[in-house]
């Protein structure tokens, strides 16, 4: 099993340090919620798509402005909120996911919950497109 897994630290706001068309899938859970700006977020989904090879697939989750949480706390920037315990939390629209899916064909984008209060999240299916 030794060498079967390569570990990376990345900053995801850079490009990613991969060849175009390297990998079938990218799933990232909660990573389109962090303190990115939205510019950022799309450089971002533009830069995993040129990592993917033709039809593959982006999933991604990400908490929506229908969670409880949106809008309270301390206001940072855009649809950014310090929430209680100091996370800072991007919450999302159908908008900007219609933004962020540019060149991906949306496969699904589902409504769930998850954990405490509970949180309101999407589920985004995308496969990019050739």
């Amino acid at each position: 099993m030794s060498g079967r897994i390569n570990l990376l630290q990345h900053d995801v706001r850079y490009p990613l340090p991969f060849e175009d068309s390297s990998f079938d899938a990218c799933y990232s859970h909660m990573l389109y919620c962090m303190p990115i700006r939205f510019s950022e977020l799309a450089a971002m989904s533009k830069e995993i798509r040129r990592v993917l090879k033709p039809s593959g697939l982006n999933i991604y989750t990400a908490r929506h402005v229908g969670d409880p949480q949106y809008k309270t706390g301390i206001h940072r920037l855009e649809d950014m909120w310090e929430i209680k315990g100091g996370f800072i939390v991007h919450f999302l629209n159908r908008e900007k996911i219609g933004y962020l899916s540019e060149g991906y064909k949306i496969i699904d984008i589902k409504e769930f919950e998850e954990g405490q209060l509970p949180k309101k999240m999407y589920m985004v299916s995308l496969e990019k497109e050739r």
